[in-house]
């Protein structure tokens, strides 16, 4: 039984593939931001310690200095992992990083989001 190494046309084919759907999970995962944070805010604000935080303003949660920057990243993280050119990433799985980074800034949000409920 003989087994042929892949051509480099086929390696191509699939790289281009993989890259492909990588971007296409990147553009699903940028697109469900928005609606995951307005769900959890939402939440946060059907909760009665929320609703006494805004109309008495008692028992308010404290919020990070470094808070702010978790949305900063998760858009910016999801628009390189969706926008970026192949032919400029710097190792064949930088998008693949790209998109799982971004995945971890959007839950670290989601979760700051939720601790204040």
């Amino acid at each position: 039984m003989e087994t042929t190494p892949a051509s480099a046309e086929q390696r191509t084919a699939d790289t281009r593939r993989a890259d492909r759907n990588i971007r296409t999970a990147s553009w699903f995962a940028l697109g469900m931001l928005v609606p995951v944070l307005i769900g959890c805010v939402l939440f946060v604000l059907s909760t009665p310690r929320a609703s006494g935080c805004v109309t008495y303003g008692e028992d308010c949660a404290t919020v990070p200095d470094w808070s702010p920057w978790c949305p900063v990243a998760a858009v910016v993280l999801g628009i390189a992992a969706v926008a970026w050119p192949r032919k400029w990433l710097p190792f064949a799985s930088a998008r693949g990083w790209l998109l799982g980074l971004h995945i971890a800034a959007q839950f670290m949000t989601a979760s700051l989001i939720l601790s204040y409920a």
